[in-house]
């Protein structure tokens, strides 16, 4: 595991904040950017309009889709379940899903770890690829103005009559599905929406007043630099693989509580960050003790990684599709190179 020499770092603050402010502007990102080394160099760039027409720029309360980053939310509030004994992570889904093909040989660890076999409603050439749209099958179907119930019914339905890819637990596939059927697995297991669920047992008792599914004042407009229609942004399409609208304080407080063990327990949290294949745990990837996923819906764009004794965090929510959050991850890393230990 890298280390840096803290010490360093924070008499050469002033320069490091120029270099990265410079590769922010030399970029052109657009979006709100967070860096933290150690305990004494935090950076926060804000850069770009949230909404022009309104003259409300890009700050640190401004809210973005979060795209993918919604998964460990997901999977922390499926744990949780099992904590709470409303589910287990090899109960098979026939029991949520009884009319599913193939639901009886997949488990919930399945659909957590990305090993189910089950294809992907989104499209996408690979899980950070820079545009993702939704599988044209679907996207005939799925309308802005239907009800969030009607678009969720089009996706089911999709997925309930594909052929799996694999036997599941033999391969690792990452499949937006996986998500989506356990966002319907926490409601079937909790009585509740998802959505509801989240916000009772994650962003409440974490102050994370800023996040939630619905687009509000403080959600940053996107750009339009691609030609695309918004199909990935309709009412029920996101959900629980990739509906999460949230800001840079609400996304650190999460940080936070995650590790501080103020929503899961310590062995949860075992299971949450323990790689199962291919680096994938449940929600994250993981690379030595930092935890990682980028996220991309339409225009938006986000990253968050993190080790696990908070030495290093790194989040960036951006609402322009020329943008991307990982590549400024590398080239802010790739600038601190000779600080390392």
């Amino acid at each position: 595991t890298e280390s840096y020499n803290y010490l360093l770092i924070k008499q050469d603050s002033d320069d490091i904040t120029a270099r990265l402010d410079k590769i922010i502007s030399d970029k052109k990102y657009k979006g709100t950017t967070y860096l933290k080394i150690g305990n004494d160099f935090e950076y926060l760039n804000a850069n770009g309009d949230a909404n022009a027409d309104k003259h409300m720029t890009n700050s640190i309360d401004t809210c973005y889709y979060a795209g993918s980053v919604t998964k460990q939310f997901t999977a922390a509030a499926v744990l949780k379940l099992c904590e709470d004994k409303k589910l287990s992570l090899s109960d098979t889904i026939d029991k949520f899903f009884p009319s599913f093909k193939n639901s009886d040989k997949i488990t919930v660890r399945n659909l957590l770890t990305m090993t189910s076999g089950i294809k992907n409603y989104v499209k996408r050439d690979n899980e950070t690829d820079s545009v993702i749209i939704l599988n044209p099958e679907i996207e005939e179907k799925t309308s802005k103005d239907n009800s969030e119930k009607e678009n969720k019914n089009t996706i089911l339905n999709w997925i309930f009559t594909q052929d799996l890819s694999f036997e599941p637990d033999s391969e690792f596939m990452y499949s937006d599905s996986n998500y989506y059927l356990l966002g319907e697995i926490i409601e079937k297991a909790s009585g509740e929406s998802y959505e509801k669920y989240l916000e009772e047992n994650i962003f409440k008792p974490l102050g994370m007043n800023s996040s939630s599914f619905e687009p509000g004042e403080k959600t940053a407009v996107s750009y339009q630099g691609t030609n695309s229609n918004d199909s990935l942004l309709y009412s029920g399409v996101g959900y629980s693989s990739m509906g999460l609208i949230s800001n840079i304080s609400d996304l650190l407080k999460w940080v936070d509580g995650l590790l501080d063990g103020a929503v899961l327990s310590e062995e949860s949290l075992e299971q949450m960050f323990t790689p199962y294949k291919e680096n994938y745990a449940m929600g994250f990837y993981i690379y030595g003790n930092k935890l990682s996923h980028t996220g991309r819906t339409e225009d938006y764009n986000s990253m968050l990684s993190f080790t696990k004794d908070k030495s290093e965090i790194f989040v960036s929510l951006s609402n322009y599709a020329y943008s991307d959050s990982a590549y400024i991850y590398r080239l802010f890393k790739n600038s601190l190179k000779k600080y390392l230990n």
